[in-house]
């Protein structure tokens, strides 16, 4: 994928995949059902990833040191580039961007619920406490097994359609499944994202990328995703999201 222009804010780059070269991930074939998990609290790649390789072994074929392995790498590779994006970004950046973190993982079996895209973008996830405009406001995705998010290249014009009234005059932003905004939204190119490779896209801002959940109809698939921020920030992401800071759920 084409490299886009920083803008001159030095803000983030609303979407952008990476390593170039993907990681190796045959280390699961199957998950054995349904299940959602994660944490809010403070970020600690080694410890994140063998707790969560843990979860995602006991509830797959998964082996589990291998994948302890492969999701410290990308956790740690998250990390960094938050903060190289921070400091970019702000003068006095440190590391309290990535003190804490809320990590979720979605184990889910072959579903055709995502046939249709539900195109979206993502909105606040706390309050920001950053200096300035140019914080890094991105999460990070990457899939273990099965299909990557589905992400629109940047383009204006799509974002004009996903945030207009649909011609019936209902929104289309709502994540639901729509075959109006599918239909409308199709021509518009969409990122290679490869196994073993992640994507960041920004939340909350007017370029933010247009995403999905991909079609996983015949596909067992293992989601994780990660979002960066300070102590204060987190919480108040818990406060409004009832969640306690420093568990799993």
């Amino acid at each position: 994928m084409a490299t886009q222009p920083r803008l001159e804010s030095a803000r983030p780059e609303p979407l952008r995949i990476f390593p170039s070269e993907p990681l190796p991930l045959n280390l699961i074939t199957r998950v054995n059902k349904n299940r959602p998990n994660g944490y809010y609290g403070s970020f600690d790649a080694n410890l994140l990833a063998t707790k969560a390789a843990e979860l995602i072994a006991v509830n797959s074929d998964a082996r589990q040191q291998p994948l302890v392995e492969v999701l410290n790498r990308l956790l740690t590779q998250a990390e960094a580039d938050c903060v190289a994006e921070a400091v970019a970004g702000q003068k006095n950046a440190n590391a309290q961007v990535t003190h804490s973190c809320w990590l979720c993982i979605r184990m889910t079996l072959p579903t055709d619920e995502w046939v249709i895209p539900r195109w979206h973008t993502d909105g606040r996830m706390f309050d920001c406490t950053c200096p300035d405009s140019a914080a890094p406001h991105s999460k990070y995705a990457f899939s273990i097994l099965g299909p990557s998010t589905r992400a629109i290249l940047t383009n204006p014009d799509a974002h004009k359609i996903l945030h207009s009234p649909s011609p019936s005059g209902r929104r289309w932003d709502t994540n639901d499944p729509d075959p109006e905004l599918a239909k409308a939204l199709e021509s518009y190119p969409q990122a290679s994202i490869e196994p073993g490779q992640m994507i960041r896209f920004s939340w909350a801002q007017e370029d933010s990328p247009i995403h999905s959940e991909p079609d996983s109809t015949n596909m067992h698939r293992v989601f994780v995703s990660i979002l960066f921020g300070s102590e204060s920030e987190l919480r108040d992401m818990c406060d409004f999201r009832v969640e306690t800071y420093g568990t799993w759920y």
